[in-house]
């Protein structure tokens, strides 16, 4: 019994190694192989050592989102919540509206020389659908798309 109690903690630093995890990927994961109360009990033992704190999950992914895949905070917080992370904690660290416009901003600029082909309505299209999968709000859409391509989609879809 001891044993495996220790197995579901050498498990939860292995996992813990390969990345950040919150609390309840962590718990997941240990649950698919070890009982609940091994599981809680090396969730218990990590924490005290340190190693998990949802907090600086939610910021690490943030910033990993922030560099590598531009994101708007309405998809960052479905990414946060399906994590396990507390609303508190992801209201914390979504970006500010001047950060959410500038992310917007450059991922439609980075985009914009694959547009120049298309026709105006194609290339508004695209972009504002674009910026909408990727989370940003409809009308911070609009917004960049107005300012990149001097049109105005919410006029183009009529």
């Amino acid at each position: 019994m001891e044993q495996t109690k220790n197995r579901a903690k050498v498990q939860a630093l292995r996992l813990l190694t390969v990345r950040d995890r919150s609390v309840q990927e962590l718990r997941d994961r240990l649950e698919q192989r070890f009982s609940q109360e091994d599981t809680e009990e090396a969730l218990e033992y990590v924490a005290r050592m340190g190693y998990i704190d949802d907090l600086r999950v939610a910021e690490n992914h943030v910033r990993y989102r922030n560099r590598q895949r531009p994101t708007g905070n309405y998809l960052l917080r479905i990414e946060l919540r399906n994590k396990g992370i507390q609303d508190d904690y992801i209201d914390k660290v979504l970006n500010p509206p001047d950060l959410e416009y500038m992310l917007a901003l450059e991922l439609g600029q980075q985009r914009l020389p694959g547009l120049e082909r298309l026709e105006k309505n194609v290339a508004v299209r695209r972009l504002h659908g674009l910026l909408e999968r990727r989370g940003f709000p409809g009308s911070l859409a609009r917004r960049v798309v107005s300012e990149l391509l001097d049109r105005d989609p919410e006029n183009e879809y009529n």
